[in-house]
């Protein structure tokens, strides 16, 4: 079994630190003197993807079946529940070159995909990772860089408005100038109320939505919903006749730190503009929800 010499240490640094998609990255590997004994030495590029799954728990045997089951989930037990992880998504290798078992170092180009998730502590952190396999105690390191979604890297493609609770006896519209935003841009738009008969009057507002999905392969995907911001209040006691349309501008602020719009293999990141429409008193009438899908990239527009 060889003995790696101590003052052997490797450093892998990524040039440039901050791409965008269909830009090319250097990875460049040295080392301190050579490494000797080594079989292989491989460059791995891709990134760790975040992502929640549930885990199912361990049933005792010596229990009970029946209390097994209901005590699944719960707090302070051993019965399972929602756990964070994280995978590592290969997109291509690269062999390096190894001389008469020594490895002294190397270089490889990479090209950030189209479809490159952009990089977020939620979804995606990219890196290129160096495996050197000896003949003894094996020896790796990693190089990470950021990759930052343009609205350019982005085909505009709107997505029709989703009316995703209540009744629909006033049709909730929300019109944007366009389907990109960076993180932290104020969005411009209005929201136009249709009712369809008379109805009591109504409180309106908007706020943005987030959805961070997981979807891992080979694991049980935990149950999600999406998280709601800050709300911006339109207006009170809003008249609601019957074909007597009404339209309200509206600026909604995201987030400075917003996580991009994202789609990895185990988790996605997406975004909306929502409105909300109360009706006044306990008519029965159902709040009017709807919400537009939007993109939105963490790179200045």
């Amino acid at each position: 079994m060889g003995i790696l010499r101590r003052s052997s240490t490797v450093n892998v640094t990524v040039s440039p630190a901050i791409l965008s998609p269909r830009q090319s990255a250097t990875a460049t590997v040295t080392t301190t003197s050579p490494i000797d004994k080594v079989t292989s030495a491989t460059l791995d590029w891709g990134y760790t993807n975040f992502f929640r799954y549930h885990w199912a728990g361990r049933l005792d045997s010596a229990g009970n079946a029946g209390d097994d089951l209901m005590m699944l989930g719960q707090p302070g037990t051993d019965y399972g529940g929602d756990r964070n992880a994280d995978e590592w998504v290969s997109v291509t290798k690269v062999d390096l070159p190894v001389a008469n078992g020594e490895f002294t170092g190397g270089s490889s180009q990479f090209r950030i995909p189209s479809w490159a998730p952009a990089s977020s502590d939620e979804i995606a952190r990219w890196s290129c990772r160096l495996a050197v396999a000896r003949d003894g105690r094996d020896i790796d390191g990693h190089g990470d860089f950021a990759v930052l979604i343009r609205a350019g890297d982005v085909e505009e493609d709107p997505a029709p408005l989703d009316h995703y609770d209540g009744s629909r006896e006033t049709v909730v519209d929300i019109a944007l100038p366009r389907s990109v935003f960076a993180a932290g841009e104020v969005i411009h738009g209005h929201v136009t109320l249709n009712p369809t008969v008379d109805l009591p009057d109504g409180d309106l507002r908007v706020f943005w939505q987030r959805h961070r999905e997981s979807h891992p392969l080979g694991r049980r995907p935990c149950a999600t919903a999406p998280a709601s911001g800050p709300v911006v209040r339109l207006g009170n006691r809003i008249p609601l006749r019957a074909a007597s349309p009404i339209t309200i501008p509206f600026e909604l602020p995201l987030p400075t730190d917003a996580a991009p719009t994202a789609s990895a293999v185990h988790s996605s990141m997406s975004w909306f503009v929502a409105a909300e429409l109360f009706y006044a008193g306990f008519t029965g009438h159902r709040t009017e929800r709807a919400h537009l899908w939007i993109v939105v990239v963490n790179a200045e527009v």
